[in-house]
């Protein structure tokens, strides 16, 4: 069932319905729905949802084949500086914002920066 497929991706992820929801663009009882299996997303919506929860499309919609995408990490350069323990912090604190709180964020920051 794709509600159970969704639901088990999310809560590994250690992310909320809300949270969820503000990534693909729809409203919580919208995932509510569709984790209860009341509701299927359309096409769209999965897609967007395999890609925020990091998990194959055709596993997501049908079940077969692996559940994790393949993800190779990327090398940073020798001459890439390292993250301080307070850079990493910040980092963490950043993920864990919906997306609407990221870009508000963000837009503070600009305007915080440019005084």
């Amino acid at each position: 069932m794709i509600g159970i497929r969704i639901k088990t991706s999310r809560k590994l992820r250690k992310r909320s319905q809300a949270w969820l929801a503000d990534e693909i663009g729809v409203n919580q009882s919208a995932v509510s729905h569709w984790e209860k299996g009341l509701t299927e997303p359309t096409t769209e919506n999965l897609s967007r949802i395999a890609q925020v929860l990091r998990v194959s499309y055709d596993w997501l919609s049908t079940g077969r084949g692996e559940p994790e995408l393949s993800y190779v990490p990327v090398q940073l350069e020798a001459t890439e500086p390292q993250l301080s323990s307070e850079q990493k912090e910040l980092l963490e604190l950043y993920r864990s914002l919906t997306k609407s709180r990221r870009e508000a964020l963000l837009l503070f920051l600009q305007a915080f920066a440019t005084k």
